[in-house]
């Protein structure tokens, strides 16, 4: 079992990274700090792949809104409306919102087609969001570090609960799904 985790991990790990950041992002960061704490990945590739898979996936909702998201928010009276105080947030506050809505779970998709909607400027968005995508990573994957070292101080040598530690994981990640589907309706 842990020799099929280690070769997957050795062949895929920071592919897996990538998609894992791109699709959720600070419950793959998790998991990848527990898998550096154990030798499985090495840190900085973990956090090269972990902002590659963030920006990509910030980078196509910001074009999104380039493209399409101005025109649907000036589509109505009550987005309009929004929109314009959007915009004069983001003039005053721009730089500074890309880094606070890195941790404010769920609202990243939100404000990156607001950036790109409100016109922001794409080669600023990308110079911000890279530091703040560096601050997240590393801040994601130390306490996936330390969540892997206390797990070894308490339960010893780690590698014997692997597929215990993966099952708790997709519950954890299953029922966070549920719960974000849940507030948007």
């Amino acid at each position: 079992m842990i020799e099929n985790i280690g070769q997957f991990l050795s062949n895929y790990g920071y592919i897996t990274v990538f998609i894992g950041t791109f699709l959720e992002g600070e419950l793959f960061l998790l998991v990848a700090g527990f898998f550096v704490k154990h030798g499985f990945l090495s840190p900085i590739p973990t956090v090269v792949f972990s902002i590659l898979g963030a920006l990509s996936h910030e980078l196509m909702y910001f074009f999104i809104g380039k493209w399409k998201g101005r025109h649907f928010l000036l589509g109505n009276k009550y987005t309009k409306r929004k929109y314009i105080k959007a915009k004069k947030l983001v003039e005053k506050y721009g730089t500074l919102s890309i880094f606070l809505v890195r941790f404010i779970y769920g609202m990243r998709i939100v404000s990156m087609t607001l950036l790109g909607a409100t016109g922001y400027n794409m080669y600023k968005f990308i110079f911000f969001n890279i530091i703040s995508l560096i601050i997240w990573s590393v801040f994601f994957l130390f306490i996936g570090y330390i969540f892997g070292h206390i797990a070894t101080l308490i339960f010893g040598e780690v590698r014997n609960y692997f597929l215990l530690a993966g099952i708790i994981v997709i519950l954890l990640g299953f029922l966070l799904y549920i719960f974000k589907k849940e507030r948007r309706e």
